[in-house]
């Protein structure tokens, strides 16, 4: 087999790789968006977050479109969801506001950020932040952008807008001891879409690179052997045209 041939083998397994990466994630996002979806929101399941603290906070949410803020409406990417219930008796509070003011507000409060979460198995990595007791309670400040508290499930809904944003839990009085059975949803109506464009992609990338292997590996059939010369031995003699002067030239 040439090298020429080895090189399109490969590149066509590579490809079929790639193509069935493809269809996997397309499948994947297909599954989630037909059946994680509730009331539009695509959701995650719902999970405890607690801090002997005064405060959970998710800091550093960037949004930046980079010019495109096109995308931050209902149809694409346009509101998130913020579900919750203290277990307890205190009545909790959730509130999204500017990072800056939130780092204000809690710059001297001993808290928990929240640094990172894995959901296969839940856990979750705190950042713990030494201070005191907070100056006022969370539903006295007037900078949050959406906020709810009380007892039983709270909800925010939040409208998607370029910035910096932070997520904070606290108890409404801002006493310490925080828990609360969370989960977040979003609405992203673009998800079905992606998920058929892997899909396309995947059966297009794999058809493809399937008939180049195809056409690699084939055996070429060999070239015709080239026509013999002369009388070969088992050949029928070449048939010699009559010659003309040994026939009787007719009477006149």
């Amino acid at each position: 087999m040439s090298a020429g041939r080895v090189i399109l083998i490969v590149l066509g397994s590579i490809g079929v790789l790639f193509g069935l990466a493809l269809l996997a994630g397309g499948g994947f996002l297909l599954w989630a968006d037909r059946t994680q979806r509730e009331d539009g929101y695509l959701t995650t399941p719902t999970e405890r977050f607690a801090t002997p603290t005064y405060g959970l906070t998710r800091t550093r949410l960037e949004v930046d479109t980079d010019g495109a803020g096109w995308v931050l409406n209902d149809s694409w990417f346009g509101k998130i969801r913020i579900r919750g219930e203290s277990p307890g008796a205190k009545t909790l509070f959730m509130g999204i506001g500017p990072e800056a003011d939130v780092a204000k507000y809690l710059g001297t409060v001993a808290h928990a950020s929240v640094e990172d979460i894995d959901f296969d198995p839940f856990r979750v990595t705190y950042l713990p932040v030494t201070g005191g007791a907070p100056q006022g309670p969370p539903t006295d400040q007037r900078f949050w952008a959406a906020s709810a508290s009380g007892v039983g499930t709270q909800t925010v809904t939040w409208k998607v807008r370029e910035g910096d944003w932070s997520v904070v839990l606290m108890n409404a009085d801002g006493s310490r001891g925080v828990a609360a059975d969370i989960d977040l949803g979003a609405k992203l109506s673009f998800l079905l879409w992606v998920a058929i464009g892997l899909l396309i992609g995947g059966v297009l990338v794999v058809g493809g690179s399937t008939a180049l292997i195809v056409l690699a590996a084939r055996t070429p059939r060999p070239p015709p052997p080239p026509p013999t010369e002369g009388r070969g031995s088992g050949s029928t003699p070449a048939h010699e045209p009559p010659d003309r002067s040994t026939e009787e030239t007719p009477p006149s």
